[in-house]
Order: structure tokens, then C-alpha cells, then sequence
């Protein structure tokens, strides 16, 4: 595959998003997911889709609120959409998500997604709906990384000085709560070979029983665990923090391990294109994306290269919001390569046959 999708840290944040046509983003909890929306600078002719996540947070209002402020402070009213995301009915919401952007006028054809606030499978989703009726155009990503993450170095120190065993054993603070099923989304399932043989490629953070629920699940004959590295060199230690809690995996089933970065999509999409191609013939690929927000990006970019890969997103019970990252640290953002540069020829065409 020749298209490479570059990630650039952004340094003046009021600019990354001025020359778009639309912004989609999710109302998260996390210090970063509102950083846009207060620092950034929009068309103003510009539309702005909010994703309003439906749960039993108690501050969860208060948080749309202060969304829907900030929204009207940049956007006109009537240019402000909003769909919710009821967990209980995803399907729905990807069906409503796909509906809204394709009522989106023509002209609005640049649109920047900020990760920064979505879960995995809400930007997946976004992603393919947005994809999917801009084939043409380059649209953008964008992602604030947190300052202080959960757990917290502190707490990794603590923790190690306290056990004997190398291999870590107990479950760390996270946001996401223990594991309550795991997701296969009807536009991710993949097409099965039908034969039992199957890998999966776990993006390995720091919520093993999330990782443990996808291996219970799917069962797969290899294991292929994806060990992020952060691209602040500030928080290496986490990298290390990851392999001791998933260790115990290692072992139940034949494992192969690698590093990649938390940050960079291509070197993900490398990896993953590398065990693809040696083991396709043979195993049917699953991916699950439970560390960083650009691994969920790179799953569905390989995903849309190959569409017979499933994407699987355990899931949690809930959310408990004390535990969220804290601050913002840097901003990064990567235009993506159109989904269907084989119309790339057609599209010129087409624009001849108009001029003309």
C-alpha cells in the first residue's frame, strides 16, 4: 500500500481545525476531549456534530451542557447537531450517525474528527461513516493527549515495590470498570472462514480485564499482543506497565509480542499488514483496540484495506469518571489518505465534463 498517513503535533491549536468544513466530536469527561472546542478556531460557515453519550453518570448532563456552550460560542445554532449514543443500542446510533452525515450538504466536504473524547468504537464508526460518503476527500484526525494518565507513575512505583512477584496480579485504577461483553459490531464483523482457526491482535493498554474478556471471547488459536509505547517520552514507564500485566497471557496459547508506538498509525498499520500477510491464508484476524485512541484509528484504516478482519471492542460495565486522565498535553493531528483514490481519476473527469 503506497498511501502513508503522517501525524504531526500540532502548535498552534486555533489552526488545526480553521480550513475544515465540519467538526464531529464526543462529549467526554476527560480534560482533553473539551480542548478543541475551547482553543480552536472554525469556518464560519462550518458545522459542528456532537456526540452525546446516554449513561447513568451523574454529571453527564452538566457535561453536554458545557459542550453545547461551547459549540454555540463557535458555530451558528442551526449548524449545531447532536445524536446520542445510547451503549444499550449501538447499532442505533450508527445507523442514525450515517443518516446525519449523509444529510450533510455537498459542499461540506473536509470534516475533522477529535478522538479525543470518543471511545474506540465511536470513532471507528465514525470514521466509516464519514469515509464512506467523502470517499474523495482528506479528511482530518485529530487527538489531544492527556498530561496525567491513569494509573499514574506513582502508583506504578508503589505497586512495584510491593509485590515479589515480577508478573503484576492486580487489576490498576482505570476509567473503564471490569468487563461486560464483548462488542462485534455489524459493520466490523469481518467475513469468518467458517474453520475455528483464529488470531487475535490485542493493541494492549493498561485495563487487562478488558484484554482477558476479549481472549475469553474469542478464543483464538495465536494471540498476538500489541504493546504501546507513548509517544510522550515522559510516560516510557507505562510501556513496561502494560507487558507485566498482560504477561499472564504469554503463556495460555501460542503468543508472538511487539512494541508500537501509541501515537504513529503507520507503524501500527506496518505491523499489522506484516502478520497479515504471513498469516492470513491460515487464520482468520480479529483486532481489538484497548490502548490508545490512534490504535482504534489505525485498527479501522486496516480495516477499511481489508474488509474480511474483525474488529472486536470489549466492553466495559460503566465508566467511573474519578479515574479519568488529567490535563492536555500535546495536540496531534493526520490527514488521511482518501478511502477511494482508485475514482481519483474519474473524479478529474467528471470536474472536465463540468467545466466543459
Amino acid at each position: 500500500m503506497t498511501d502513508h498517513i503522517d501525524v504531526h503535533q500540532v502548535d498552534d491549536i486555533s489552526r488545526v481545525a480553521v480550513d475544515m468544513d465540519a467538526l464531529v466530536l464526543a462529549a467526554g469527561f476527560e480534560d482533553r476531549a473539551f480542548h478543541l472546542l475551547r482553543h480552536g478556531a472554525f469556518d464560519q460557515s462550518a458545522y459542528c456534530l456532537i456526540i452525546r453519550y446516554i449513561n447513568d453518570i451523574s454529571e453527564n448532563s452538566l457535561v453536554f451542557d458545557e459542550y453545547l456552550a461551547l459549540a454555540k460560542r463557535n458555530f451558528s445554532e442551526d449548524r449545531i447537531l447532536v445524536l446520542e449514543l445510547n451503549t444499550d443500542n449501538i447499532e442505533k446510533f450508527a445507523q442514525e450517525l450515517d443518516e446525519m452525515v449523509s444529510k450533510l450538504p455537498p459542499e461540506v466536504k473536509r470534516i475533522a474528527i477529535d478522538v479525543s473524547g470518543m471511545t474506540s468504537y465511536a470513532a471507528c464508526l465514525c470514521l466509516k461513516s464519514i469515509r464512506g460518503h467523502r470517499p474523495l476527500e482528506r479528511q482530518r484526525v485529530i487527538y489531544s493527549s492527556a498530561e496525567e494518565y491513569v494509573p499514574s507513575e506513582g502508583e506504578y512505583s508503589e505497586l512495584i515495590k510491593r509485590t515479589s512477584d515480577p508478573d503484576i496480579s492486580y487489576l490498576p485504577k482505570s476509567m473503564a470498570m471490569e468487563m461486560s461483553e464483548n462488542l462485534v459490531l455489524e459493520a466490523f464483523s469481518g467475513h469468518r472462514s467458517g474453520e475455528s482457526r483464529s488470531c487475535l491482535a490485542i493493541f494492549a493498554g493498561y485495563e487487562v480485564h478488558r484484554s482477558g474478556g476479549a481472549i475469553d471471547a474469542i478464543n483464538p488459536s495465536l494471540l498476538l499482543l500489541l504493546y504501546g509505547v507513548p509517544g510522550n517520552p515522559r510516560h516510557g514507564w507505562r510501556a513496561d506497565f502494560s507487558k507485566k500485566l498482560h504477561s499472564k497471557f504469554e503463556s495460555t496459547r501460542r503468543c508472538a509480542t511487539e512494541d508500537v508506538s501509541t501515537l504513529f498509525i503507520q507503524e501500527s498499520l506496518d505491523i499489522l499488514e506484516e502478520y497479515y500477510d504471513h498469516l492470513i491464508d491460515d487464520y482468520d484476524l480479529v483486532i481489538a483496540p484497548v490502548c490508545s485512541k490512534m490504535h482504534a484509528v489505525a485498527s479501522y484504516i486496516f480495516w477499511e484495506r481489508y474488509g474480511e478482519v474483525q474488529l472486536s471492542f470489549p466492553m466495559p460495565i460503566g465508566y467511573d469518571v474519578e479515574n479519568r486522565p488529567r490535563g492536555v498535553g500535546n495536540v496531534y493531528c493526520a490527514d488521511l489518505y482518501e478511502r477511494r483514490t482508485l475514482f481519483r481519476g474519474v473524479a478529474s473527469h467528471l470536474e472536465n465534463l463540468d467545466e466543459n
